[in-house]
């Protein structure tokens, strides 16, 4: 499974404490686990004055230490959205197709940002469903047609990003419904829908998966299911991540089915939770 971080800070930042530094930072979480290394790809995503900028690798996060040091060294800015990839294959492609900047994560268009951890299994399906959008699938990464799929609804039906959600799960499952015969190993459409997203001025968090069939536990402390998120709400800052990166501060889980919500307002983080 892929990890996620992101940060609403109300002053500008470069969260490098969770991101780098803690005893179980986003980078700590890449080869934690030498079974289930996160070795297919990283990227951090911000905004300057407003617009979404990228830094992205194809390579292991562990493997460009300097590189990933330098890159949170330049960032200024109050929400950051982070990933580290290992990769999912619902196509069954040769792993070399799969690594690439175009299959790294944060994806972005206009003024959104989008991570997405789990796996969508009939990417096919989705993308016969992008209608316009999509030619702007660049890469072979099942999570990005989960991010065009919400920029479609959002774009052209002036959905909220919970209304995208709620619409791209419904038409998973109605697709999954005309085509599950294809599918004889698997029995659902998907496994975790977890994102973290951002329009500029909110930071989203939806966690997504079915709890009964989750098994592993988190990367680092292994005192929470694998797809469960937690975040840690500040007065001036809120940090949600897939797991905790450290003890010594109170983390809350963000449980499947819950849409976290943030903004900052008088110099104040806002917050939001809401069950979809």
């Amino acid at each position: 499974m892929c990890r996620l971080l992101g940060i609403l800070s109300t002053k500008p930042t470069n969260g490098r404490k969770y991101l780098f530094d803690d005893q179980c930072s986003l980078y700590a979480q890449s080869y934690a686990n030498p079974k289930k290394l996160q070795r297919d790809g990283w990227g951090l995503g911000y905004y300057v004055n407003g617009s979404p900028k990228m830094i992205k690798s194809e390579k292991p996060i562990y493997m460009e230490r300097r590189r990933f040091i330098s890159a949170i060294n330049s960032i200024s800015s109050k929400i950051i959205i982070a990933h580290i990839r290992r990769a999912s294959n619902p196509r069954g492609l040769p792993r070399e197709r799969l690594i690439s900047i175009e299959n790294s994560q944060p994806f972005t268009y206009d003024r959104y940002l989008f991570a997405h951890n789990g796996v969508i299994r009939i990417p096919d399906e989705v993308l016969s469903r992008l209608g316009r959008w999509r030619s702007m699938v660049e890469g072979l990464n099942d999570s990005e047609v989960y991010f065009w799929y919400i920029i479609k609804r959002m774009i052209d039906y002036g959905d909220s990003f919970k209304e995208a959600l709620i619409d791209f799960q419904r038409t998973l499952w109605d697709l999954w419904s005309s085509c599950r015969e294809n599918y004889p190993s698997i029995d659902r459409p998907y496994q975790g829908l977890n994102a973290i997203f951002s329009d500029g001025k909110h930071l989203y968090a939806y966690a997504k998966y079915d709890e009964k069939r989750i098994t592993s536990t988190s990367i680092c402390f292994k005192d929470q299911p694998s797809l469960q998120m937690s975040y840690i709400l500040k007065s001036n800052s809120l940090v949600v991540a897939s797991e905790k990166t450290n003890r010594e501060e109170e983390w809350k889980p963000l449980k499947s089915g819950q849409l976290l919500v943030a903004w900052f307002s008088d110099e104040t983080i806002n917050l939001e939770i809401k069950r979809i």
